[in-house]
């Protein structure tokens, strides 16, 4: 049997290489052909097939094959319409999927079709809690009939190809991909989309404030895995929360009650976002604002920067961190429920005045009855 390894792989990561070595050794495959995204229904992809191919070869360095066929649909490559040609191909093939992908497999188009063509291969990504995944497996093989195998032995690690693409703008190092990919990222120049802000906010900041902010950016992306809003919203709202730290002057427009207490960046970011950076996306705009008092009626991005600015795993190192962060990690809405609860508490216990959007957030989300 053939087992299919589809995804964008931009760029291709250690963990690539590893799950494929792994599930091939487990269920005793015959080969595991990777599959690069093409015309992909579920991603907007900035780096050419070619350049990701290009990536590909190296990092698999002959160890595996790989199939360009989603490079010939003009239309969208949904997995219904290219594995039939695969099994037209190769005979019979399993399709490798991540437990978040069979969690939502309700979502995707024809999943009965698909499960006719050919057995799902689940690897457990991170948390992923294989009783669970067992019992979901079953529903969908009630519903939609076929087969779904579970790896009990692979476990995905949290490394994501989008945590990589920030890493490079960041300039920070990528140990995740082998020194053959990042050779072809160096020479190809690739994701700097977002250089001048990435400049601009470094030169503003100390070393401790920046390695802070890279964390922040980190582990922003990483809550939003769960969240899928889109990369730029996440990345530049994260790179710029804290973009006048360690300003000295004041934009106008910054609340006169904010001015002289420690909520008092954040609003002024806000306005340096706009005027300093050009953001004229307000959601943007607004999560910097809010990132330090929070407010009632927290969109999904405020609370995504208000909860990775707490959780970053660079600099955050207080007691009770891990146990947010793993509810940050794990559903958005919760971890920062707690977060927000647990800052209020602290300034409670400590005697610190606490900000009047501060309490208003509290009782909204942390204090309904």
């Amino acid at each position: 049997m053939i087992c299919i390894f589809g995804g964008a792989f931009d760029p291709p990561h250690k963990e690539h290489i590893r799950i494929a070595k792994e599930v091939k050794e487990e269920f005793a495959f015959d080969n595991v052909v990777f599959l690069p995204s093409g015309n992909s229904p579920h991603k907007s992809l900035q780096t050419s097939f070619d350049t990701r191919v290009e990536m590909l070869s190296k990092a698999l360095d002959g160890a595996f094959p790989i199939d360009s066929i989603e490079n010939t649909f003009s239309e969208r490559a949904y997995s219904y319409k290219v594995l039939p040609l695969l099994k037209e191909k190769y005979g019979d093939i399993t399709f490798l999927i991540g437990g978040d992908s069979l969690l939502a497999l309700d979502r995707w188009r024809y999943p009965e079709e698909i499960l006719k063509v050919c057995s799902l291969t689940v690897v457990p990504r991170g948390s992923d809690d294989l009783a669970d995944l067992k019992r979901v497996a079953a529903d969908c093989m009630r519903r939609y009939g076929g087969t779904i195998l579970l790896s009990e032995k692979v476990r995905g690690e949290n490394v994501s190809s989008t945590v990589v693409r920030a890493k490079v703008e960041l300039g920070l190092d990528i140990p995740e991909t082998s020194s053959a990919v990042q050779d072809v990222i160096a020479k190809r120049d690739l994701y700097h989309n977002y250089a001048s802000y990435v400049t601009k906010v470094r030169s503003m900041l100390g070393e401790e404030r920046w390695r802070h902010t890279c964390g922040v950016v980190l582990a922003g992306l990483k809550i939003n895995e769960n969240v899928g809003l889109p990369f730029e919203k996440v990345f530049l709202a994260c790179l710029l929360h804290d973009c006048m730290k360690e300003a000295r002057f004041i934009h106008r427009g910054v609340p006169e009650d904010a001015i002289g207490t420690k909520v008092l960046h954040a609003f002024n970011g806000a306005e340096e976002a706009k005027i300093g950076f050009g953001i004229t996306d307000e959601e943007i705009v607004d999560a910097i604002r809010y990132h330090t008092t929070g407010r009632a009626g927290m969109t999904a991005l405020d609370k995504l920067v208000y909860t990775a600015d707490m959780v970053e795993e660079v600099t955050r190192t207080f007691s009770g961190v891990e146990a947010l962060r793993k509810a940050a990690y794990a559903d958005l809405d919760e971890g920062f429920r707690l977060c927000i609860k647990s800052s209020y508490e602290s300034l409670k216990k400590r005697n610190i005045p606490i900000y009047y959007l501060t309490v208003d957030c509290f009782n909204a989300y942390c204090n309904k009855e």
